[in-house]
């Protein structure tokens, strides 16, 4: 699980968002994702849209997290994030989950969706 976490919080970096080797590596070529926007994304549209990002003064805080086996090879990460601009203010706060499948010897992640959810404190 511990890797799991790492690569996820890595994800939400927009140094490696800006990196196209990192994002290969960590995105499954099938991979989908459904946004809070109700937005849907492939693998070829998330990496055009992350390489349009510009840096934010707004951090991702994510906690929480859950893993759970579903066959051999295939864990699901469930987590809330939010973001958390420079003095502490939280806004888009959401719950979070994440498919990620082993593919040879690298986890990879395959499906991702957030939706919008109440506050919460963040830990």
């Amino acid at each position: 699980m511990e890797k799991l976490i790492a690569q996820e919080i890595a994800l939400h970096q927009y140094e490696t968002r800006q990196n196209r080797a990192a994002i290969e590596r960590l995105l499954h070529v099938d991979f989908s994702e459904v946004g809070m926007s109700g937005t849907c994304y492939n693998l070829d549209s998330i990496v055009a849209m992350m390489g349009s990002e510009t840096p934010s003064k707004l951090s991702v805080h994510s906690q929480n997290y859950h893993c759970n086996e579903l066959a051999p090879g295939v864990h699901l990460l469930r987590y809330q994030s939010a973001l958390v601009d420079k003095a502490g203010k939280a806004s888009d706060f959401a719950q979070r989950c994440s498919v990620w499948v082993l593919e040879g010897d690298k986890w990879q992640l395959k499906y991702h969706q957030g939706t919008a959810c109440a506050p919460f404190e963040l830990v």
